[in-house]
């Protein structure tokens, strides 16, 4: 992990351990390492790893939730083809493209929903992701269009996105139909 992650990913876990911590929380993660060791340390913050390390909830691990393909040409070699072809469709020599990571989001969510409605108690997701990922699930979710997906930064690293009912959260930045987002 990047200087200072561990903290942070303990931080997250002890800041929002009632959330983690709460009966028919469901947990997924992608399958990068950097984003494995990030959801252990979060699950460390939360008091949710055993004495030998292992999570004391059930993490559902899925390819999903990777972060965007770049390929094997150099990005900063493929700007003038990004700028023509536009940013969220230019698919990366030997790789993908946002839109595509945008597919594969769409197929996450609605197996998530599945689970969510299969899984008794099931309340609520924690998701450990990538910030291109977390950005195209919350462009997914609330059926936000390329420009408005444009306009949101990627997050840090350990940074909480939070999708929930818009009358609880105090100031959204986007909502569609009954569910905004903050963070």
């Amino acid at each position: 992990l990047a200087d200072g992650a561990e903290e942070d990913a303990l931080r997250v876990g002890r800041e929002n351990a009632e959330f983690l911590r709460a009966p028919g929380t469901l947990f997924y993660r992608s399958p990068y390492l950097r984003v494995r060791q990030t959801m252990d340390y979060i699950l460390m913050g939360a008091n949710l790893m055993s004495a030998s390390g292992e999570p004391l909830v059930r993490v559902y691990e899925d390819p999903q939730l990777r972060e965007v393909e770049h390929g094997y040409k150099d990005i900063d070699d493929q700007e003038p083809l990004r700028e023509i072809h536009g940013w969220f469709y230019y698919r990366y020599e030997g790789g993908e493209s946002p839109a595509d990571c945008y597919d594969r989001c769409a197929t996450f969510i609605e197996s998530m929903m599945q689970q969510l409605r299969r899984k008794e108690g099931a309340k609520q997701v924690f998701i450990c992701t990538h910030g291109l990922a977390a950005r195209v699930l919350v462009m997914r979710f609330l059926y936000l269009s390329v420009e408005q997906f444009e306009s949101i930064e990627n997050p840090e690293n350990c940074d909480i996105i939070t999708i929930a009912p818009r009358d609880k959260l105090l100031q959204p930045q986007f909502t569609s139909r009954r569910w905004g987002v903050e963070g």
